[in-house]
């Protein structure tokens, strides 16, 4: 039996937890600076070499922070806490409100942390002020302890709440570590892709030691929407286009009720209920966020193309000087006309998920949308083929049109699948778009959140007591050497501090009353 309280008290003591701690803090840093989370094996050989990648893998240091170790050093530090706590707490409680002893006696009197000095008043006057004086100084309750003819006894004392702060130190670190327990053994990590205006209630989780989604689908209870995204550049000429930031504008739904709206960004993540959602990633859908169409009389522009050509023809063929500048100046006139014709053309939008384009009483139905027609791999290295496919209906007749932004195909291909088949009027090709993106959202579940916030809070509130505020004491002797004079002898005691304090005293007493001491 005596050999198991050795050897709980050897695993539980403070300097047991102070060495659980040091570990703590050197597999932290690990995990945190040196050795990359939930990457692959290969991806530790490319770094590490083959031998320490096996160590890596076999002891889990590529997840450390939810490897059995890590949470076991956490547990084991909380019991430290706990044992060290209420193995102190009974000599902090007699310390701060046991029985005090309140009346000087001649040992105290030959104790190095006495003040002896000499009043011109008599004994009443001089407990009067010297009364007067511990209030000053900070002590608003001054006992009465004894008091005859020829001497009276003092007793004061403040600050006995600062024997609680590393009580309440520990028990926030307690608190503290309870929530990290919590959230490293029962949290949740995933991520989600959402496109812009849409919602979701649910995100894949990491594959175990990894940080990359698999196929495990976690609900959540509320719906998050992506109602915008944007990229921030830098301005600077140095930087001038690169990414500086990307940002999302989430809406958090619950039970049919817009519960928060707040910006995600990069290091800048918002908090709701037991989650913590951050700004992970984006990229593009494929898709056309928004366009703005032009929309041409194709009749016109065929026949404005013929008098272009008809007279770049003559022009080629114009023997003399005069024909040419003639010619030339019928050629600025038709330029004239074909910018007319495209700045007075007619302009409507496309807009992601709308289902028809409207212009001129005409409506075309949207079949489908794409930013690359020709490589959909290549919108992440912003190459763009835009293409919206319309339906047409027309004298009886239905019929798709490729709309496009690039006037060389985009004329060719409404010539083709429009107006020599259908006789169709319109050409209507792609003038401005945007892209539309998608954002990577990586959420948490933190089940102890709440529990780490309020054991730091008590932390904190255990240090400021204990830095803060000071445990101090004063016994008071008041001795009658006669009707005029009177001798005062005063013993300090402070939790620390104590050569200031009594310094302190020393100096307040020289400057009220004058005494050298």
């Amino acid at each position: 039996m005596e050999i198991f309280k050795k050897i709980l008290k050897t695993l539980t003591g403070v300097k047991a937890g102070v060495i659980y701690l040091i570990i703590l803090a050197i597999l932290t840093v690990l995990g945190s600076t040196y050795i990359k989370q939930g990457a692959t094996y290969t991806e530790y050989v490319k770094s590490f070499g083959e031998f320490w990648a096996k160590i890596i893998w076999k002891t889990w240091l590529n997840n450390i922070f939810h490897s059995w170790y890590y949470q076991l050093l956490i547990f084991l530090v909380a019991i430290a806490v706990i044992v060290a706590t209420i193995d102190r707490f009974p000599r902090i409680y007699m310390q701060a409100y046991g029985k005090v002893r309140k009346k000087l006696n001649e040992k105290d009197l030959k104790s190095r942390n006495k003040i002896e000095f000499e009043l011109p008043f008599s004994l009443k006057e001089s407990f009067q002020k010297i009364v007067e004086f511990l209030h000053e100084i900070g002590f608003k309750r001054v006992e009465k302890v004894e008091e005859n003819d020829r001497e009276i006894y003092l007793f004061a004392e403040k600050g006995r709440f600062s024997r609680w702060g590393m009580f309440i130190t520990h028990v926030g670190i307690i608190v503290f570590l309870v929530g990290a327990f919590m959230g490293a053994q029962f949290g949740i990590r995933g991520q989600i892709e959402i496109p812009e205006g849409e919602a979701r209630d649910f995100f894949f989780k990491f594959r175990e030691g990894s940080l990359q989604p698999g196929n495990q689908v976690e609900k959540l209870p509320f719906f998050i929407k992506v109602d915008k995204f944007w990229l921030d550049y830098y301005n600077s000429n140095k930087f001038k286009g690169a990414i500086k930031s990307f940002n999302s504008k989430i809406e958090i739904w619950k039970d049919g009720k817009l519960a928060k709206t707040a910006v995600v960004q990069v290091n800048h993540p918002t908090d709701f209920e037991e989650y913590r959602i951050f700004q992970a990633t984006y990229g593009k859908t494929g898709d056309i966020k928004r366009a703005k169409l032009i929309v041409v009389e194709y009749p016109k522009m065929l026949e404005l193309m013929k008098e272009v050509a008809k007279t770049q023809h003559q022009l080629s063929l114009a023997k003399t000087p005069e024909e040419k500048k003639k010619l030339q100046a019928k050629m600025k006139q038709l330029e004239a006309k074909s910018v007319m014709l495209f700045s007075q053309a007619e302009r409507t939008s496309y807009v992601y998920g709308q289902k028809e384009i409207t212009f001129d009483y005409q409506k075309l139905k949207v079949v489908s949308q794409t930013l690359n027609y020709k490589n959909p791999m290549l919108i992440n290295q912003n190459v763009y083929d835009p293409v919206i496919v319309a339906q047409a209906k027309y004298k009886g007749k239905t019929f798709n049109i490729p709309i496009l932004a690039n006037p060389d195909v985009a004329i060719p291909a409404f010539n083709q699948f429009a107006w020599s088949k259908y006789g169709y009027p319109y050409l209507i090709m792609i003038e401005e778009f945007e892209p539309r993106y998608f954002s990577g959202l990586q959420i948490t579940k933190m089940p102890g959140v709440y529990l780490i916030w309020l054991g730091t809070a008590i932390v904190v509130i255990g240090v400021m007591v204990a830095f803060y505020t000071v445990h101090r004491r004063v016994w008071v002797k008041l001795e009658k050497v006669d009707e005029k004079r009177t001798k005062v002898y005063i013993v300090v005691f402070s939790q620390k501090f104590l050569e200031s304090f009594k310094e302190k005293i020393k100096d307040k007493l020289e400057e009220k009353f004058g005494v050298k001491v």
